[in-house]
């Protein structure tokens, strides 16, 4: 059995410099995740990436993909269990410290070599993290400590390509405290909001922050932001964002149409044939998705695009669900996108999905029995490898009642369920890479297995697919539905009109 890579280096050990460079942006309570890695079983992920690894097609793939967190529901049907993959998600991952050293160095090794590749003279690399959304309550995110792994890791990229290299942060820059030294490259660590607020785009494409050219990115979701408020106006032969997959990791519809063109012509017998999903691109074209699948028989939930922690999702589990009532929810998602994301008009396109009625633990002796769940397996790049690392079960904050289904005991989010509880994020996760949690959710060692089979092979195919990805947005429509009755037409023309 093949061991699982050891680097020399501890991903886990920052310098004292590093410390000092990010301290503007460490003076909130962070957040110890070693109780999960600790529990993770190294022999367990061992035996799984016997099975799952996969290579990938060619060298000039290593620079076009790093790391995606995907995550999966957990349904059953007459007993048998099934796998939903909703979100691929990205290199903006929180959560790194819940996985073993070896896991992160990979990673960190992955970010070092593509940092190395874009580096330019005098250049700098964004950094940007996940917080502060509403400006009424800014977030503070408590894993910013793991962020520091990564600048390192970008640092020492621009270091091998021969710069000098200093890690700021963005604020440190808008106040004074710190400045881009002339001759010197830089790692930015900042907000995403901010990050979105202080770039410039010039009239050749260029990104610009405080005069510096940027090269390149590590967040998904924000290099998708980026080029969306700059309308498409970015070279991205001169901006990189680190995960060629971006686009499928900020919207859930590229994701989901990737995975189904993946489960056509490699099925799996724990995973569904194909999504249903559509794409909503405007108001009008969300309310009557919501609608017609509503009157269908089926029970739609929206997904803004480019978003996270689950903000702008919503529920929709009423067939008879008034108009009047679809409408001002979804006006109500359009709100906190528009605030949060500073997405004019809101964060379109929306992703229209079926509601997957999913697992709950069950064990009346646990803290969590009752509770909804979802599943995270990180799939990341180690040399010419796609491997798979089963990390953790996230847990809903609230046990889930089918007669009162709402947020919080529908959606799996770990900052979600910490900010609303105002607890440690742990209280609401489980270590998956450990046989204790495998036996409370009732997954075998052959289900996980297969679960990081597909995963690694699915990710391949996005990656494989990363030149037409962007002509993906263009031609992602809604579904093909057969016209509503009149009356129900003449009803939804009139909420248009509003």
């Amino acid at each position: 059995m093949r061991k699982l890579n050891v680097s020399t280096i501890d991903p886990f050990q920052l310098s004292f410099e590093t410390v000092v460079a990010a301290s503007p942006m460490l003076g909130h309570r962070l957040e110890n995740r070693a109780s999960i890695r600790k529990q993770q079983d190294l022999q367990l992920i061992q035996r799984l990436q016997e099975s799952s690894t996969v290579p990938l097609r060619n060298a000039s793939q290593q620079d076009s993909f790093v790391v995606a967190p995907l995550d999966i529901l957990v349904s059953r049907q007459d007993g048998r269990i099934q796998f939903h993959i909703i979100e691929l998600n990205g290199s903006g991952i929180g959560g790194v410290s819940n996985m073993p050293a070896q896991v992160v160095a990979a990673v960190v090794e992955s970010l070092r070599r593509v940092a190395r590749s874009c580096w330019e003279q005098e250049t700098v690399l964004l950094l940007p993290v996940s917080g502060k959304e509403c400006n009424r309550a800014p977030r503070l995110n408590k894993l910013m400590h793991e962020k520091l792994i990564f600048a390192e890791a970008l640092q020492q990229g621009m270091v091998d390509a021969g710069s000098d290299a200093d890690i700021v942060t963005l604020e440190g820059l808008q106040n004074g405290s710190q400045s881009l030294r002339d001759g010197s490259s830089a790692v930015v660590l900042g907000y995403i909001k901010d990050f979105l607020n202080a770039c410039e785009v010039d009239l050749n494409g260029c990104v610009s922050l405080f005069g510096r050219r940027v090269v390149g990115a590590v967040n998904d979701r924000f290099c998708l932001n980026l080029i969306s408020q700059f309308k498409n106006q970015i070279d991205l032969t001169k901006f990189i964002p680190f995960n060629g997959t971006y686009i499928a990791g900020g919207d859930k519809g590229v994701a989901y149409s990737l995975l189904d063109e993946y489960l056509v012509h490699q099925p799996s017998a724990l995973f569904p044939r194909r999504v249903n999903y559509s794409h909503a691109f405007n108001r009008a074209e969300l309310i009557d998705s919501v609608v017609q699948w509503l009157r269908s028989g089926l029970k739609p939930v929206i997904k803004p695009h480019g978003t996270g922690i689950g903000h702008g999702i919503d529920f929709f589990l009423e067939h008879e669900e008034s108009i009047a009532s679809v409408t001002r929810r979804i006006d109500e998602s359009i709100e906190i996108t528009e605030e949060y994301y500073s997405a004019i008009g809101g964060a379109f396109p929306y992703t229209v999905c079926e509601f997957i009625d999913s697992d709950v633990i069950k064990d009346k002796g646990h803290r969590l029995d009752g509770h909804k769940y979802e599943l995270r397996v990180v799939v990341y790049q180690d040399g010419m490898s796609l491997k798979a690392c089963p990390t953790i079960a996230k847990v809903a904050s609230e046990p889930f009642d089918a007669f009162n289904a709402g947020r919080e005991n529908l959606i799996n989010n770990i900052t979600n369920s910490s900010v609303t509880k105002k607890v440690d994020g742990t209280d609401y996760m489980l270590p998956l890479s450990c046989s204790q949690t495998l036996e409370l959710l009732g997954i075998t060692l052959e289900d996980l297995d297969e679960l990081c089979r597909v995963a690694t092979r699915y990710v391949r195919h996005v990656i494989d697919e990363i030149p037409r990805m962007k002509s993906r947005m263009k031609h992602e429509r809604g579904s093909d539905w057969s016209p509503l009755p009149s009356t129900l037409q003449r009803q939804l023309s009139s909420i248009h009109a509003l």
